[in-house]
Protein backbone atom coordinates (compact mmCIF):
# COMPACT_ATOMS: atom_id res chain seq x y z
CA UNK A 1 0.00 0.00 0.00
CA UNK A 2 1.17 3.38 -1.07
CA UNK A 3 1.67 5.85 1.57
CA UNK A 4 1.16 9.27 0.31
CA UNK A 5 2.84 12.20 2.97
CA UNK A 6 0.70 15.32 2.48
CA UNK A 7 1.14 18.55 4.06
CA UNK A 8 -1.68 18.11 6.47
CA UNK A 9 0.01 15.34 7.72
CA UNK A 10 3.12 16.98 8.33
CA UNK A 11 1.38 19.56 9.96
CA UNK A 12 -0.38 16.29 12.31
CA UNK A 13 3.18 15.00 12.90
CA UNK A 14 3.91 18.52 14.20
CA UNK A 15 1.58 19.26 16.58
CA UNK A 16 1.47 15.63 18.04
CA UNK A 17 5.41 16.15 18.65
CA UNK A 18 4.84 19.61 20.52
CA UNK A 19 6.23 21.74 18.00
CA UNK A 20 5.44 25.27 17.86
CA UNK A 21 2.96 26.21 14.69
CA UNK A 22 3.85 29.66 14.62
CA UNK A 23 5.79 32.60 15.31
CA UNK A 24 2.48 34.37 17.52
CA UNK A 25 2.87 33.61 20.67
CA UNK A 26 6.25 35.60 21.29
CA UNK A 27 5.10 38.30 18.71
CA UNK A 28 1.95 39.16 21.11
CA UNK A 29 4.03 39.13 24.35
CA UNK A 30 6.19 41.67 23.19
CA UNK A 31 3.46 43.76 21.96
CA UNK A 32 1.39 43.33 25.62
CA UNK A 33 5.13 43.73 27.62
CA UNK A 34 6.63 47.50 26.80
CA UNK A 35 7.76 47.39 30.43
CA UNK A 36 9.69 44.94 33.26
CA UNK A 37 13.22 43.89 31.76
CA UNK A 38 13.10 41.03 33.80
CA UNK A 39 10.00 39.78 32.39
CA UNK A 40 11.19 40.10 28.92
CA UNK A 41 14.44 38.41 30.01
CA UNK A 42 12.20 35.51 30.65
CA UNK A 43 10.39 35.33 28.04
CA UNK A 44 13.29 35.34 26.02
CA UNK A 45 15.01 32.73 27.74
CA UNK A 46 11.59 30.04 27.51
CA UNK A 47 12.02 30.96 23.81
CA UNK A 48 15.87 30.27 23.77
CA UNK A 49 14.78 26.62 25.42
CA UNK A 50 12.46 26.43 22.48
CA UNK A 51 15.13 26.89 19.76
CA UNK A 52 17.00 24.48 21.43
CA UNK A 53 14.34 21.51 21.25
CA UNK A 54 13.93 22.26 17.71
CA UNK A 55 17.66 21.84 17.21
CA UNK A 56 18.12 18.93 18.40
CA UNK A 57 14.75 17.45 16.87
CA UNK A 58 15.96 18.69 13.48
CA UNK A 59 19.29 16.91 14.10
CA UNK A 60 17.03 13.62 14.60
CA UNK A 61 15.31 14.13 11.43
CA UNK A 62 18.59 14.83 9.52
CA UNK A 63 20.00 11.61 11.10
CA UNK A 64 16.79 9.61 10.39
CA UNK A 65 17.09 11.17 6.68
CA UNK A 66 20.61 9.84 5.85
CA UNK A 67 20.13 6.49 7.45
CA UNK A 68 17.36 5.56 5.92
CA UNK A 69 18.59 7.27 2.60
CA UNK A 70 21.54 4.63 3.15
CA UNK A 71 19.56 1.74 3.57
CA UNK A 72 17.67 2.89 -0.11
CA UNK A 73 21.28 3.33 -1.79
CA UNK A 74 22.67 -0.52 -0.13
CA UNK A 75 18.80 -1.85 -0.91
CA UNK A 76 19.73 -0.83 -4.57
CA UNK A 77 22.91 -2.16 -4.58
CA UNK A 78 22.33 -5.73 -3.18
CA UNK A 79 19.20 -6.37 -5.24
CA UNK A 80 21.51 -5.09 -8.44
CA UNK A 81 24.51 -7.82 -7.16
CA UNK A 82 21.95 -10.60 -6.43
CA UNK A 83 20.05 -10.12 -9.94
CA UNK A 84 23.56 -9.95 -11.57
CA UNK A 85 24.59 -13.21 -9.51
CA UNK A 86 27.71 -11.53 -7.89
CA UNK A 87 29.39 -14.11 -5.90
CA UNK A 88 30.43 -11.20 -2.91
CA UNK A 89 27.08 -10.29 -1.91
CA UNK A 90 27.91 -11.11 1.75
CA UNK A 91 29.58 -7.72 2.30
CA UNK A 92 26.43 -5.95 0.41
CA UNK A 93 23.90 -7.78 2.15
CA UNK A 94 25.93 -6.78 5.76
CA UNK A 95 26.11 -3.20 4.75
CA UNK A 96 22.46 -3.50 4.01
CA UNK A 97 21.72 -5.16 7.46
CA UNK A 98 23.39 -2.25 9.28
CA UNK A 99 21.60 0.57 7.44
CA UNK A 100 18.42 -1.65 8.25
CA UNK A 101 19.26 -1.82 12.01
CA UNK A 102 20.20 1.99 12.54
CA UNK A 103 17.29 3.21 10.57
CA UNK A 104 14.85 1.03 12.62
CA UNK A 105 16.70 2.19 15.88
CA UNK A 106 16.27 5.96 14.53
CA UNK A 107 12.23 5.23 13.92
CA UNK A 108 11.89 3.68 17.33
CA UNK A 109 12.60 6.68 19.07
CA UNK A 110 11.18 9.33 16.86
CA UNK A 111 8.07 11.49 17.23
CA UNK A 112 5.08 11.33 14.61
CA UNK A 113 2.31 9.09 13.65
CA UNK A 114 4.10 8.67 10.71
CA UNK A 115 7.51 7.68 11.98
CA UNK A 116 5.90 4.98 14.23
CA UNK A 117 3.64 3.31 11.15
CA UNK A 118 6.82 3.08 9.39
CA UNK A 119 9.01 1.41 12.37
CA UNK A 120 6.05 -0.53 12.95
CA UNK A 121 5.86 -2.18 9.04
CA UNK A 122 10.30 -2.18 8.89
CA UNK A 123 9.70 -4.57 12.00
CA UNK A 124 7.25 -6.67 10.46
CA UNK A 125 8.71 -6.66 7.44
CA UNK A 126 12.01 -8.64 8.93
CA UNK A 127 9.80 -10.33 11.49
CA UNK A 128 7.53 -11.91 8.44
CA UNK A 129 10.28 -12.98 6.63
CA UNK A 130 12.14 -14.66 9.86
CA UNK A 131 11.72 -18.20 8.44
CA UNK A 132 12.63 -17.16 5.06
CA UNK A 133 15.25 -15.75 5.43
CA UNK A 134 17.02 -17.82 8.31
CA UNK A 135 17.45 -20.37 5.18
CA UNK A 136 19.77 -17.95 3.67
CA UNK A 137 21.81 -17.27 6.41
CA UNK A 138 20.16 -13.87 7.88
CA UNK A 139 18.74 -13.84 11.20
CA UNK A 140 16.20 -12.25 12.43
CA UNK A 141 16.08 -10.79 16.09
CA UNK A 142 12.85 -10.35 18.15
CA UNK A 143 12.70 -6.79 17.73
CA UNK A 144 13.30 -6.79 13.77
CA UNK A 145 17.25 -6.09 13.61
CA UNK A 146 19.11 -8.31 11.51
CA UNK A 147 22.26 -10.08 11.20
CA UNK A 148 24.03 -11.99 8.48
CA UNK A 149 26.12 -15.49 8.43
CA UNK A 150 27.98 -14.45 5.43
CA UNK A 151 29.03 -18.39 4.78
CA UNK A 152 25.96 -19.55 4.68
CA UNK A 153 24.29 -16.53 2.80
CA UNK A 154 27.79 -17.13 0.79
CA UNK A 155 26.56 -21.15 -0.24
CA UNK A 156 22.32 -21.04 0.24
CA UNK A 157 20.44 -21.59 -2.66
CA UNK A 158 20.56 -18.95 -5.55
CA UNK A 159 16.66 -18.93 -6.30
CA UNK A 160 15.82 -18.61 -2.52
CA UNK A 161 18.27 -15.45 -2.23
CA UNK A 162 17.01 -13.85 -5.43
CA UNK A 163 13.37 -14.59 -4.37
CA UNK A 164 14.25 -12.48 -1.01
CA UNK A 165 16.99 -9.93 -1.97
CA UNK A 166 16.73 -9.15 -5.59
CA UNK A 167 15.77 -6.12 -6.77
CA UNK A 168 12.02 -7.56 -7.13
CA UNK A 169 12.29 -9.79 -3.93
CA UNK A 170 10.01 -9.98 -1.60
CA UNK A 171 11.78 -8.46 1.11
CA UNK A 172 14.28 -6.29 -0.12
CA UNK A 173 11.54 -4.77 -2.46
CA UNK A 174 9.63 -3.63 0.58
CA UNK A 175 12.65 -2.45 2.71
CA UNK A 176 13.61 0.07 -0.48
CA UNK A 177 10.25 1.47 -0.47
CA UNK A 178 9.61 1.87 3.25
CA UNK A 179 13.31 2.99 3.75
CA UNK A 180 12.47 6.01 0.93
CA UNK A 181 9.44 6.79 2.24
CA UNK A 182 11.08 7.46 5.70
CA UNK A 183 13.77 9.93 4.50
CA UNK A 184 11.51 11.49 2.22
CA UNK A 185 9.37 12.32 5.33
CA UNK A 186 12.22 13.43 7.72
CA UNK A 187 13.50 15.55 4.92
CA UNK A 188 10.59 17.44 4.69
CA UNK A 189 9.91 17.34 8.85
CA UNK A 190 13.80 19.02 9.27
CA UNK A 191 12.52 21.83 6.36
CA UNK A 192 9.73 22.53 7.88
CA UNK A 193 11.16 22.45 11.11
CA UNK A 194 13.94 24.87 9.91
CA UNK A 195 12.01 27.04 8.23
CA UNK A 196 9.49 27.65 11.86
CA UNK A 197 13.24 27.64 13.55
CA UNK A 198 14.42 30.46 11.31
CA UNK A 199 10.96 32.56 11.30
CA UNK A 200 11.39 32.75 15.70
CA UNK A 201 14.86 33.26 15.31
CA UNK A 202 15.20 36.16 12.91
CA UNK A 203 12.16 37.61 15.38
CA UNK A 204 14.03 36.81 18.27
CA UNK A 205 17.04 39.13 16.83
CA UNK A 206 15.13 41.46 16.24
CA UNK A 207 13.65 41.99 19.58
CA UNK A 208 16.66 41.73 21.38
CA UNK A 209 18.07 43.88 19.03
CA UNK A 210 15.65 46.76 20.49
CA UNK A 211 16.22 45.98 24.38
CA UNK A 212 18.33 48.68 26.25
CA UNK A 213 20.23 47.60 29.37
CA UNK A 214 20.35 50.56 31.98
CA UNK A 215 21.76 50.83 34.92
Amino acid sequence: MRIRVTTQMLSHNRKRSGLPSGGGSLLDYVRQNRTGGSSRLSSMNASTSGVRGNRLLGSSYEKLDTSAGELADRAKVLGAGVDGEDKNIADQAEKMANSFNETLSELKGASGVLNQYYYQTMKETSTGNQNALAEIGITVAADGRLSVNREKLENADAEKVKKLLGSQGDFLKKVSFVATRVSENARASAASLSNTYNSRGDLSNSYLSRISYRR
